[in-house]
């Protein structure tokens, strides 16, 4: 676990904390160990551990100990934030702390009150985010010619991350075995571990085959997407792979965006939200709701087509 980058952060800064009685470490030591126990995944373990170092150094460098910690001097920590970070940004962060200490009391860690039980997340605004035209994809795939490995690989890694609408992880460690061209369905195992099947169209099974039989079939290793030698793909590897594909057309791509606005096209095009929600790995409707940005042209469009009224002879 020391070898994730933000956690290995983490104890740098608790190991070096000199502020009274500091107990950072044996929290973060039984806080961390839980989160193995329950078996989340790097990224989230990562993110906490982020999260944590963030708090750690605002009281370290205060000299207030964290057993001095209440919810005064977590409020003032998350009014610092203000104007520097995005609200979801600082959401993420108060969940984080409510996680933490809720640990902390349920294990009888920590028997003060809990100075991030009531601390409340900040609204968002709501706001219609920009998305990919309809052919901005095809424009960026037309725009990487080439029949070489790194080249079929990182179109067949675009095409899919439209397809399928998967996260950049799930994409990173997608193995043959669970591909099913047949069929074509991917067996994913997404966040919490949560395994789901997501269907692929008919373009996408034709590339991907392409680019196994063609291209992947003489490389070691079980990974759909990696290196000439088998090896990963890192996330950022990866992101600047799609960033610069999309930058030869002049179209800001991240696989985040793509994943939105492949959700909102599809939808757009008389998808189920529902089916929507089952691709995406979303447990609740809430979310994909977030990832699908249709306007009011989108909700006059839809209700000619399908307005109630329109029926009736009169």
């Amino acid at each position: 676990m020391h070898q994730l980058k933000h956690v290995k952060g983490l104890y740098t800064i608790v190991d070096t904390a000199n502020v009274g009685n500091d107990n950072w470490k044996t929290y973060v030591d039984s806080f961390l160990l839980n989160c193995q126990a329950k078996n989340l995944s790097d990224s989230t373990i990562n993110n906490y551990a982020e999260r944590l170092g963030y708090l750690a150094r605002f009281l370290i460098g205060k000299q207030v100990d964290i057993e001095a910690c209440t919810r005064t001097e977590l409020t003032e920590y998350i009014v610092s934030l203000a104007g520097r970070v995005s609200v979801a940004t600082v959401n993420g962060r108060i969940q984080c702390y409510r996680t933490f200490w809720k640990y902390l009391v349920e294990e009888g860690l920590w028997t003060k009150p809990n100075p991030a039980e009531r601390l409340k997340k900040q609204r968002a605004p709501r706001c219609i985010k920009p998305i990919l035209g309809e052919d901005d994809i095809a424009r960026a795939l037309a725009a990487t010619p080439g029949r070489d490995f790194v080249t079929m690989r990182n179109r067949v890694m675009l095409l899919m991350f439209f397809d399928t609408m998967i996260r950049r992880n799930e994409l990173l460690t997608l193995t043959l075995d669970r591909v099913d061209l047949r069929s074509g369905i991917l067996k994913i195992w997404g966040k919490g571990s949560r395994e789901r099947e997501v269907p692929m169209g008919a373009k996408m099974i034709k590339a991907l085959h392409f680019y196994l039989a063609r291209f992947r079939n003489n490389i070691s290793g079980r990974l759909v997407f990696c290196t000439r030698e088998g090896h990963a793909l890192d996330k950022d590897n990866a992101r600047q792979i799609i960033w610069r594909m999309g930058q030869k057309v002049g179209i800001h791509l991240t696989p985040h965006l793509i994943r939105h606005s492949a959700c909102t096209w599809f939808i757009r095009h008389g998808g189920s939200p529902a089916i929507a929600q089952r691709i995406m790995g979303h447990t609740s409707p809430v979310m994909t709701d977030r990832y699908t940005h249709l306007n009011s042209q989108d909700m006059v469009d839809s209700y000619q087509r399908l307005s109630p009224a329109n029926s009736i002879r009169f």
